[in-house]
């Protein structure tokens, strides 16, 4: 006899709950870590411009000042596209922390039923070796029973 979980269909619909889960996870942690690289560059640009500003002080000259009032204004544009980044990042990240509270509720559901299933197969190979044993007890208390009767 086959062991036979009853409950299944409930194990495998968890599972596809939990793996669905786990998807949503991923894709928001990989649009925030967008986010987080998106925030990275845009300061990478200001360190650069910062840079261009420097060497183009250090050359001197008058034809330089709007090169130089350009780069002040790209620097004072990038700031604030920063702090709405930043909005932007906090709400991915309230995101994938809801996303990773739900993740971490189907994988608790999921571990329930294979706990269920491991404690009823448990169960079923006991009472599996418990119907062996006994029709091994039968078979020699017939084999005996034959025995006495020759004799």
């Amino acid at each position: 006899m086959k062991f036979r979980f009853g409950l299944e269909k409930v194990l495998q619909h968890r599972k596809i709950v939990e793996d669905l889960a786990q998807k949503d996870f991923q894709e928001a942690q990989a649009a925030l870590n967008l986010e987080i690289q998106k925030l990275e560059d845009m300061n990478k640009a200001v360190v650069s411009a910062r840079d261009e500003a420097y060497r183009l002080q250090s050359e001197g000259g008058k034809n330089k000042t709007p090169a130089l009032g350009q780069i002040d204004d790209f620097i004072q544009g990038q700031d604030l596209r920063k702090e709405s980044k930043r909005k932007k990042i906090k709400a991915c990240e309230s995101l994938v922390e809801s996303y990773r509270e739900i993740l971490r509720q189907r994988a608790i559901e999921s571990k329930i039923m294979i706990e269920l299933k491991d404690k009823k197969k448990t169960e079923f190979q006991v009472e599996q070796k418990k119907r062996e044993q006994k029709f091994v007890d039968e078979m020699n208390v017939m084999r005996f029973r034959k025995e006495e009767s020759k004799t």
